[in-house]
């Protein structure tokens, strides 16, 4: 064959396989379907046709459809024909959890597990059971797994986003959809997971307190102890609609809008709780645990030392102990005088090691926690101190970011690393976290302070 010839037959098989395939141009994903389901057009023959690449096979089919519209109706039923085939193939205890409600179900199950075993806490349960039933579920309780795909998810981002929640529990609702398609993928229920779609996230670090907001709150809490509150819930109209809010007010005799909720008081721990944790790292979470078996008074005359030893439980991947300020020892030794009287001196020095060292008769240390965090808000609304200049959110766990912050601020000589290490967090948090609030301004003495000139000695 000569080569003109050769040429010739290359050109025509060339054309022949092109023919066959997709023209580009005619290309069309679904809308809300997987990206991988497409129709399109060929050259060698007048219908659209239909393929999805699923399980590491592509499949295609012709919809004998000219019409665009009814194509893409007939790659739907087709993509939900691969599904129903897919639900075919799944062993019996893979079908029960098939759907995304029961997948969900099934992993709090085995998240309860890992709560037993102390490998999770119990705040992230609730949090995953209250999220799940709050939003996840009325969204996708009745879907399958396989269907729950980015175009769903972003839906699902989308009925959220009405709420005006923050992009942190955007974010936190993702992974928990996350957290139920890996769970799903490990019993084999689907092979692969989904890409998701992702929340821009900024940082949104909590207040704290300078130092005359903070003698602030240790004065309003020691004059309010044994004051009783009551929380209520009242009926308020906004735009046409009758909305309930809880409010927080003083306990008398006089008549109150709405309904009783609650009533608790001030304790008289809630004044050396503000000064330990402000003197001492900790987290409102290492605080409810604390017991006196974890806290060890180091004293050394000859060197002027003076702090407590923190042997905490491990929390947030952390196990190292926490020393304290000097100022916590003395607040330490009054929470207790006032918890066994001054009678019992012989306490003093070697309390109960399993009492606990705030709040001791709450026994729930979970609603020991809940009673600290409403007394602190009270005490924040009668200093006018719920919110920073900026606007930011103070609680409970402000004190630990105001330890941090007058370490920084007051502290000579203190390296980052040291700091981070004593506090169980690391560098990179507190730049951006605690230290957000930090500027040059706040340090200006160090900022501009000079080296002091070496002396040579002449030899």
């Amino acid at each position: 064959m000569s080569v003109t010839k050769k040429a010739r037959l290359s050109v025509v098989v060339s054309n022949d396989k092109h023919r066959t395939n997709p023209k580009a141009e005619t290309l069309h994903r679904i809308p809300n379907y997987p990206t991988k389901l497409v129709i399109y057009q060929l050259a060698a023959s007048p219908y659209w046709w239909v393929r999805y690449y699923h399980h590491k096979r592509i499949l295609r089919k012709s919809t004998k459809e000219t019409d665009k519209r009814k194509a893409v109706e007939f790659a739907k039923r087709f993509f939900e024909e691969i599904l129903t085939g897919n639900q075919a193939s799944l062993t019996a205890q893979q079908r029960n959890i098939s759907r995304f409600s029961d997948s969900a179900y099934a992993m709090l199950e085995a998240q309860r597990q890992r709560l037993e075993r102390g490998e999770i806490t119990r705040i992230t349960q609730d949090n995953d059971a209250w999220r799940l039933k709050k939003h996840i579920l009325p969204h996708f309780g009745s879907c399958l797994i396989a269907e729950v795909d980015y175009f769903a998810v972003e839906k699902f981002l989308a009925t959220l986003t009405k709420e005006k929640l923050s992009s942190a529990t955007l974010t936190a609702y993702i992974g928990l959809v996350r957290k139920v398609l890996s769970y799903a993928q490990l019993r084999g229920v689907i092979t692969a997971l989904p890409r998701l779609p992702k929340v821009k996230r900024e940082d949104e670090p909590r207040g704290w307190f300078k130092l005359d907001e903070y003698r602030c709150l240790v004065q309003e809490a020691r004059d309010m102890a044994g004051a009783e509150y009551e929380v209520r819930r009242v009926e308020v109209k906004e735009g046409g609609e009758t909305r309930a809010h809880l409010v927080t007010v003083k306990a008398s005799g006089k008549k109150k809008q709405g309904v009783q909720v609650r009533r608790f008081s001030i304790s008289r721990d809630l004044r050396n709780v503000i000064a330990f944790m402000v003197h001492s790292f900790v987290r409102p979470t290492d605080l409810k645990h604390l017991q006196h078996k974890h806290v060890t008074i180091v004293e050394n005359t000859k060197q002027r030392i003076k702090y407590l030893r923190l042997d905490l439980p491990k929390s947030k991947a952390h196990d190292g102990a926490i020393v304290t300020m000097k100022t916590a020892v003395i607040v330490y030794r009054r929470q207790i005088e006032e918890q066994y009287g001054r009678d019992g001196a012989h306490k003093l020095n070697k309390p109960p090691p399993n009492d606990y060292v705030f709040l001791p008769t709450q026994l729930d240390r979970d609603r020991a926690l809940k009673e600290l965090q409403k007394q602190i808000s009270v005490v924040l609304s009668a200093c006018k101190l719920k919110h920073g200049a900026k606007g930011e959110e103070r609680s409970l766990y402000s004190l630990r970011h105001t330890s941090i912050m007058f370490r920084l601020l007051y502290g000579q000589g203190i390296d980052l690393l040291t700091l981070a290490r004593n506090a169980r967090t690391s560098p990179d948090m507190i730049d951006r976290f605690y230290a957000r609030h930090l500027s040059a301004e706040m340090n200006i003495d160090s900022l501009q302070s000079k080296r002091q000139k070496r002396l040579v000695e002449k030899t």
